[in-house]
């Protein structure tokens, strides 16, 4: 496709978001719209391709980067408008030229493949691609004579009411002539309702020069609509999980209650895995075979070794390791590494840390900043005091530690080898290897306080 230009429309805010962020920056399934549509027009090899770009236009480009090119949009004064911003990107290519909403994530390479040729094969100054509705509201409608031929396309705002029952959609995807496009481009003039530029007037302008029209229709209305509202959002996203979810069962992996499992694109899971209802994993998160997932959990970039129990509790940015057992209701931070066979339980939060072989944190525990070895028993009630008010130390605990129920480990310290603290104990010096550190007040008991409270009441 190296005579090919792809334009991809995505300058527009969406007002109907209702939404500070571009909208085809939106959230769908786990990537920004937009990327559904670059995606697949990357497997286009198209020769050029250029991004039409307008409200945040910043934040666009930062998602992308310089894999593409750029047109701005300063003013927002109709699709025709947008698409003229690129004719001095494109003033040296000859070839025809692809028009696609960046807010359309399911339209696939076939149908793109196949419009081509269409185009090619039938010499068309244009050739657009239409669907049916049955709810059309929104969208322009094709027009046609009484042969069947287009004739143009009307916008929903300029429709007359003779013409609202029309149900053929114009999805805003086309194909140019280069020299058709930029020529026609030129003759449009904003008189609507809008005060716009409308690209769909090419239509119009192209058929009056004598120039030949062409149309494809696509059956299923879904690869071509547009998202537009949040409703139309989580319509969107529904069937990405439900793609993503029919594709992971048919791997081997099995989803108790699909409906109430959310599961972004491109995550991995192995065979044999159970994946329990109210579970969420997103961001290019990878599981191994044989693990057990949720009820309740949520996963963001985890990376989870084979036969991981994880329990009602959240991973970020972390990994596990082979046969190590998370939860219920343990909260796994950024940088956190639980070695093989390790166990983090009940309300345990751990952060930025090595947790070694075969060691265990089984309850109400903080664990921050710290290097824990192999075989090490963190008792219920322990914390990592990692933060001095100015950075954060670290804890190190080596092989075989024992620390006690209630600990609090003042960093930076190191509790060596074998090494064993007493319940209640605040840690603020090193203990050497094999060594027993107790450090709390000598307990007092006052003989007849309660009496005398008593007495001071009445």
């Amino acid at each position: 496709m190296k005579d090919t230009a792809v334009i991809i429309m995505a300058a527009g805010k969406g007002k109907r978001m209702k939404s500070n962020l571009p909208k085809v920056l939106h959230n769908l399934a786990g990537k920004p719209i937009l990327n559904y549509v670059l995606e697949t027009i990357d497997q286009l090899n198209a020769n050029r391709k250029i991004i039409v770009v307008g409200y945040k236009s910043e934040k666009i480009k930062e998602l992308i980067g310089d894999e593409i090119e750029y047109a701005e949009q300063v003013e927002q004064l109709g699709t025709a408008h947008a698409v003229l911003q690129t004719k001095k990107l494109l003033s040296d290519f000859k070839g025809e030229v692809l028009i696609l909403s960046g807010d359309v994530p399911f339209l696939t390479i076939n149908t793109l493949k196949g419009l081509l040729k269409y185009h090619k094969d039938n010499k068309f100054s244009c050739t657009l691609i239409s669907t049916i509705l049955e709810n059309p509201h929104g969208y322009g409608r094709i027009i046609r004579d009484k042969e069947g031929e287009i004739e143009g396309i009307i916008e929903e705002v300029e429709l007359p009411e003779d013409k609202k029952g029309i149900n053929e959609i114009n999805t805003g995807i086309y194909c140019f002539n280069k020299e058709s496009l930029f020529q026609t481009l030129e003759k449009i003039v904003p008189d609507n309702k809008q005060g716009e530029y409308y690209l769909t007037d090419t239509v119009e302008i192209l058929l009056k020069d004598g120039l030949n029209i062409g149309n494809i229709m696509v059956k299923d209305y879904s690869e071509v609509l547009g998202i537009n509202t949040r409703v139309d959002l989580a319509n969107a996203s529904q069937k990405v999980y439900q793609r993503v979810r029919k594709h992971l069962m048919l791997q081997g992996v099995t989803i108790i209650d699909p409906n109430s499992t959310f599961i972004d694109e491109g995550i991995e899971i192995g065979e044999d895995t159970v994946i329990y209802p109210f579970t969420i994993i997103e961001k290019d998160s990878k599981i191994g075979k044989g693990c057990h997932i949720g009820p309740y959990s949520h996963l963001i970039d985890a990376r989870i070794g084979k036969g991981v129990k994880v329990w009602a509790s959240t991973i970020e940015d972390s990994s596990i390791e082979e046969g190590a057992n998370i939860g219920p209701y343990a909260h796994l931070r950024p940088g956190t590494i639980i070695k093989k066979g390790a166990k983090i339980g009940n309300f345990v939060e751990v952060k930025k840390t090595v947790v070694g072989e075969a060691s265990k944190a089984s309850h109400l525990t903080y664990l921050g900043d710290a290097v824990i070895g192999k075989r090490v028993n963190i008792g219920a009630g322990t914390i990592t005091c990692n933060y001095d008010g100015k950075k954060k130390n670290r804890t190190i605990i080596e092989d075989e530690v024992f620390v006690g129920s209630n600990n609090s480990l003042v960093a930076p310290v190191k509790l060596g080898k074998a090494s064993y603290t007493g319940a209640g104990s605040t840690i603020t010096e090193d203990v050497p290897p094999g060594n027993l550190a107790i450090a709390r007040s000598k307990q007092k008991n006052i003989k007849g306080w309660s009496k005398r409270k008593k007495k001071s009441k009445k």
